[in-house]
């Protein structure tokens, strides 16, 4: 039997982490798809941005993220309000039940987080996420 390289058993962990932290989470707060949860939360930590602004920060078009608000102000759980500094632009906020759905998502992410810490010693802890900051930094 052929021993599976170090690049493979990377691939294979990395398929199984994005699995395991991306595939419940949607349905477990409200029924939004893996998009709609994405641009929640980004709306949650940037009130008030633009649409221009969320495109950029999540690498997608303006007219795919104007899709996604507007879905999710059918919904409920984004708002519009005038830019303040500029007339002709809109900001883009989460309504509280918006606010509300985004918070149970990061709490669900931060238990996920924990538990999968948890497998591991204080130490091995720290040296783990070093080496994960490293190797993020490195491909930035």
């Amino acid at each position: 039997m052929r021993q599976m390289t170090n690049t493979k058993r990377m691939e294979l962990a990395l398929e199984q982490l994005r699995s395991y932290w991306e595939v419940e989470d949607p349905q477990k707060v409200g029924g939004l798809t893996k998009s709609q949860l994405a641009l929640l939360l980004s709306l949650s930590e940037h009130p008030g941005c633009r649409v221009q602004d969320t495109a950029k920060r999540l690498e997608l078009t303006a007219p795919t993220i104007s899709i996604g608000v507007r879905r999710l102000e059918s919904m409920g759980l984004v708002l519009r309000d005038v830019d303040p500094d500029d007339q002709r632009a809109v900001c883009l906020y989460l309504s509280p039940q918006g606010r509300r759905i985004a918070s149970k998502a990061r709490a669900l992410r931060a238990a996920k987080a924990e538990k999968m810490l948890a497998s591991l010693t204080e130490e091995e802890q720290q040296s783990f996420l070093s080496m994960l900051e490293k190797v993020v930094a490195a491909v930035k």
